[in-house]
């Protein structure tokens, strides 16, 4: 039989589970409500909420004036905001405090006129709303990125949550060289770190490991960076059905999954595997 082990921890962080939660709580409450972008980086749980009448919204603009909108975890850019409240919509505040507390820092060190240094993916929804709270700002996602750049005195070195710490690390160090006085805030989430820990040293203990997860989570798509280091067969799947066959030689598999990732779908992955 084989052996499945999971690690620890896995699936939802804090974050992503309050704003699961305030959409829950909002849903049936005799207002049209919507989401701006998906509430969470998952096509399975976007579809279930779909089904239960939570809409879908690109722009401001899609959201129906007075009917109700929940922000997702990776927070929106001010302008977003304002561009809401003109519309008379009801905002409920799904923003991670994790990334608040980002948003924070930056408003704090732009307003004292620094230069923001922005360390991750560049068409996040999280990175769009931190570089929204910059008066001055580069985002890099790669360290040869981060080479080109010419720092002013003042400057402010911050990152994505879910940036892996070696990222996170080398970009740090190449500021460092260009200009010593950069302030650094590391941002990376715990829950984050934790994850990746967890899939680092699993790893070394499995034949192949699975990591499950949507497409565009950016926490779910390092994670399986993490799990290929040690240099063992790894798959990033969305669901159970995405299981390649490959997998059937493997006596024993790790399991890990993105914060955004449901409970439900990281057991039906588990039992499919014990199957295989």
């Amino acid at each position: 039989m084989k052996e499945i082990i999971k690690a620890e921890p896995c699936g939802f962080c804090m974050g992503v589970r309050r704003a699961i939660d305030l959409v829950e709580k909002e849903i049936g409450q005799g207002e049209d409500l919507f989401t701006l972008g998906p509430i969470i980086h998952n096509r399975q749980v976007q579809e279930n909420l779909a089904s239960r009448g939570v809409r879908l919204a690109d722009i401001p603009e899609d959201v129906s004036e007075g009917s109700s909108l929940v922000i997702r975890a990776h927070g929106v850019e001010p302008e977003l905001e304002e561009r809401l409240m003109s519309r008379g919509v009801k905002i409920i505040d799904g923003t991670c405090p994790k990334v608040k507390s980002s948003h924070r820092t930056i408003e704090e060190y732009s307003g004292n006129g620094y230069f923001v240094v922005i360390l991750g993916d560049k068409n996040h929804g999280e990175v769009k709303g931190l570089a929204g709270r910059a008066d001055r700002h580069a985002v890099v996602s790669t360290a040869s990125e981060a080479e080109k750049l010419t720092l002013p005195e003042k400057t402010l070195f911050i990152c994505q949550t879910t940036v892996k710490d070696s990222e996170f690390e080398e970009v740090r160090d190449i500021l460092l060289t260009k200009n010593p006085h950069t302030v650094i805030r590391n941002m990376i989430c715990a829950a984050t770190m934790k994850r990746q820990k967890a899939v680092r040293e699993l790893s070394t203990r499995v034949e192949a490991m699975v990591i499950v997860g949507g497409r565009g989570s950016s926490n779910t798509k390092r994670l399986y960076q993490t799990a290929l280091e040690n240099d063992i067969f790894a798959c990033h799947v969305e669901t159970a059905d995405e299981l390649p066959p490959e997998l059937h030689k493997f006596s024993c598999i790790g399991v890990s999954a993105g914060a955004s990732t449901p409970d439900d779908i990281i057991d039906e992955v588990m039992e499919r595997l014990r199957s295989l």
